[in-house]
């Protein structure tokens, strides 16, 4: 039986409780206690956004405690967090580990291949997936068990296209991650730049795992000459969809001739990296070619979110990436799950999730709106340039890019616009 009538009482109570900015510290055993399975990339090119989620995820779980703690209630969450090295295997075998504990919903893991990974398991073994970093389109299946509180890279690859266009770029040369959610992020941005008129080179792919981007750097930097020769250094940009792997790679890019004559940009999974504004090569090149991008999220939080945002930047240290409140939200959504039904079984779970999200107020100040597929109807995008003020470095807000419903046309304006 699913109790929405209480369950959204308890949202406007929430509410309330982000709004004062209550904390408290929770408990780790209840009498009611809902077990929350949470796989993420500690360790390896992923590890900073891990870290990010990791902040959010337990900051949402003191605050469900802390709220039910207050109106009396004994229902808890606890999280069980394992690391997946950024590594699909690791990401398999964490889940068989969390299905042996007796865990049936599990937020996570971290990249695209990770999920790709475990999808069909889950699946098989009746485990409910949230997952708050996965943004490959082909990962988008009907009447599976995984559900995704972060759009898919359609989304982002017109996003990107747009930001392209207003900076005046005309010829794009693409370096990328060879996995499903690289080349599908390039071939998707690559679509879009085109059918606005841009030029797309071939670019450059490098393997998961590379230590020496040396040659992939002389690589690139042949092909921007190229392009610098057809369309002029000012019309040409280098866009690059990596995980921390951009650190390295511009740091060998500082030393060439022609890569720091055009603008750079990224993507999701390498915007607001914290590691690229500490001082040193990578960041000053990152500086000097305006580094530019998306993250996922929404630039006008309400008060309720900024509350939430500045506890998980407070936790970290820096600022959190775009999946970070997606994160917050999906242990919410999940921890209400819990308070709708009690039962196990897959079905009746994936049921109640999709109740709870449709009503759930998150962080974006809306609902979480899934389509038939479990993944968001909606799509928020926060540009950001890495910039310098003396010898600091620091990311800023330029664009932002909203789709606010099904067949609503996009949102793009420069910020403060």
């Amino acid at each position: 039986m699913y109790r929405r009538e209480f369950a959204i009482v308890l949202i406007i109570l929430a509410a309330f409780v982000f709004a004062c900015g209550c904390t408290g510290t929770g408990t780790t055993t209840t009498a009611d206690e809902n077990v929350i399975g949470v796989l993420l990339p500690l360790t390896g090119d992923y590890t900073e956004s891990g870290k990010a989620v990791r902040a959010a995820v337990e900051v949402a779980a003191e605050d469900v405690n802390n709220y039910f703690t207050q109106i009396g209630s004994t229902f808890q969450v606890r999280l069980v967090v394992e690391d997946t090295a950024t590594d699909p295997a690791v990401a398999l075998d964490k889940l068989k580990q969390l299905e042996k504990e007796g865990i049936r919903i599990v937020i996570g893991p971290g990249s695209s291949a990770e999920l790709e990974a475990i999808r069909s398991y889950a699946d098989e073994h009746g485990i409910l997936v949230v997952s708050t970093m996965s943004t490959a389109p082909s990962l988008t299946i009907e009447g599976d068990n995984v559900f995704r509180f972060v759009p898919p890279d359609t989304f982002q690859a017109d996003a990107m296209a747009y930001c392209l266009e207003e900076d005046g770029i005309a010829a794009v040369v693409p370096v990328w991650r060879g996995d499903v959610w690289g080349g599908e992020l390039r071939n998707l941005t690559k679509g879009a730049f085109e059918e606005a008129g841009g030029a797309f080179f071939d670019g450059v792919m490098y393997t998961p795992g590379t230590e020496d981007y040396g040659n992939l750097v002389s690589d690139l930097d042949i092909q921007v000459g190229r392009a610098i020769g057809t369309h002029g250094a000012g019309n040409v940009g280098v866009y690059a969809v990596t995980f921390s792997e951009i650190v390295p790679i511009m740091e060998a890019a500082s030393g060439t001739g022609k890569l720091s004559q055009v603008r750079w940009y990224g993507c999701d999974a390498n915007v607001l990296l914290d590691t690229l504004t500490a001082p040193g090569d990578a960041a000053r090149f990152a500086a000097q070619t305006d580094f530019t991008g998306p993250a996922i999220g929404n630039a006008n939080r309400d008060p309720r979110a900024q509350v939430v945002y500045q506890k998980i930047q407070d936790r970290l240290g820096h600022k959190p990436d775009g999946y970070s409140m997606a994160s917050y939200d999906a242990v919410w959504v999940v921890a209400l799950t819990g308070i709708q039904t009690s039962s196990t079984d897959v079905a009746d779970l994936k049921v109640a999730l999709t109740e709870t999200a449709s009503w759930y107020q998150g962080s974006q100040g809306t609902a979480v709106e899934l389509d038939s597929a479990g993944d968001p109807s909606t799509a928020h995008y926060v540009f950001w340039s890495l910039g310098r003020d003396g010898d600091a470095y620091g990311w800023e807000q330029v664009y932002t890019y909203n789709i606010w419903g099904p067949g609503t046309l996009p949102e793009f304006e420069p910020v403060g616009s």
